[in-house]
């Protein structure tokens, strides 16, 4: 029998049913996925606990959800104030060493750590405690890494809103080195771990200032205290021979993979989720993206930059950018996914219901130098830390 998952990263798996007690195509596809190096393999209810949480928090406590953590650094951004449910407290129902994954979407999995220390969770993470502490690092990094991504991807269920059951998660199969591989990885997975632990954005601050309201925007005297760092550095579009705005990819999309059909990349996939919508090659009137071209998020505070491994369909609320020199990508890319890049980028939104960003102001947006020049390393977040994980964990 061929079973075809319907998942963006997995491929058409065959698999012989004759000696299956249990035709689940979620747990099939597991089952008959390969990682990229040779370990003992153990299903993940072997090697850990679940836990469950049993606090409460109301709207305006800041709470982590899958959506706080970022895609490409797998730090936590931002807390959620408009959360109420049932939580985690850590201190209470978790612990340092335990690992949270997100039932929805393939971002990140989360280490908890005594930094976390009364921190609230959503019950939107499956939380996982290693038997073993000395895995607990392990098993993050697995889950986290590309190939991580692509199981779980796989044992995603449901139409509308594909989840990642807690049971399907439990069952699914993990390489397991014996202590003496880990500890040769170890550096490196500790490394990595530690670059998640960048500070979290804060609230913004009150202030006041005097302008010139000849020589500068109201909105722009507005949004910031000192207008003179948006001359620090060069603009973007200097770096650019194109900023092009993807277009209506609604209608002739479809929503499942097909031969001669390529993913739609629309604000939630550059945010970390597998694509929802899928175009023909040949649709002469779409935005196309290739390898190296630069993407960004046209709506919303976060500019969730990725640089294109194949290629794909723009979609109306991103922009494809192309650059004179594709080796800076990376480099541009971090920058707008950084801290200081996510302040720039408020400053030009504009908006109330649905903030954007336009293509002039994006042109704009000014690049430091010493942003472009910054060594490049597995600790480097310019590249997404799934990429860097599966580079430590598979190709050592």
């Amino acid at each position: 029998m061929t079973l075809v998952t319907g998942k963006a990263m997995c491929a058409q798996i065959i698999v012989d049913l004759r000696q299956k007690s249990m035709w689940d195509p979620g747990q099939l596809t597991a089952e008959s996925f390969r990682w990229p190096k040779i370990f003992h393999i153990a299903a993940i209810e072997n090697l850990v606990t679940r836990v469950v949480p049993r606090s409460f928090a109301d709207v305006g406590a800041p709470v982590i959800t899958p959506a706080s953590v970022d895609k490409n650094t797998g730090a936590i951004r931002r807390r959620a104030r408009n959360y109420q449910g049932a939580v985690f407290q850590v201190g209470v129902e978790l612990r340092s060493g335990d690992v949270l994954v997100a039932r929805t979407g393939v971002s990140a999995a989360l280490l908890v750590t005594d930094r976390l220390l009364g921190s609230l969770v959503s019950e939107r993470f499956t939380a996982l405690r290693p038997q073993e502490t000395q895995y607990s690092k392990w098993i993050w990094a697995v889950l986290t890494s590309e190939s991580g991504c692509r199981l779980r991807s796989s044992l995603m269920s449901g139409a509308a809103s594909p989840v990642i059951a807690p049971a399907q998660l439990l069952r699914a199969p993990i390489p397991v080195p014996t202590l003496n591989q880990l500890t040769s990885m170890s550096d490196a997975i500790d490394s990595l771990e530690e670059t998640t632990h960048s500070l979290e954005e804060r609230p913004g601050e009150t202030w006041w200032s005097t302008a010139d309201l000849r020589t500068l925007e109201w909105r722009l005297a507005l949004a910031i205290p000192n207008p003179s760092q948006l001359d620090e550095g060069v603009p973007l579009g200097t770096y650019c021979t194109e900023i092009a705005r993807g277009r209506n990819t609604r209608r002739d999309s479809i929503d499942f993979e097909a031969p001669g059909y390529v993913p739609v990349v629309d604000v939630s996939t550059l945010g970390g989720k597998s694509p929802r919508r899928w175009l023909a090659a040949e649709a002469s009137s779409q935005i196309f993206a290739y390898r190296g071209d630069l993407l960004v998020a046209a709506v919303g505070d976060y500019a969730y930059a990725s640089i294109v491994d194949n290629v794909v369909v723009v979609d109306q609320n991103v922009y494809r950018i192309r650059l004179l020199d594709q080796s800076l990508a990376g480099a541009i890319a971090r920058y707008l996914n950084s801290a200081n890049g996510f302040g720039v980028r408020r400053i030009f939104l504009s908006g109330v219901t649905v903030t954007s960003l336009s293509r002039s102001d994006l042109g704009r947006f000014p690049i430091p130098n010493e942003a472009l020049v910054s060594p490049v390393s597995l600790s480097d977040d310019s590249v997404p830390l799934a990429q860097r994980l599966e580079l430590a964990l598979w190709q050592s």
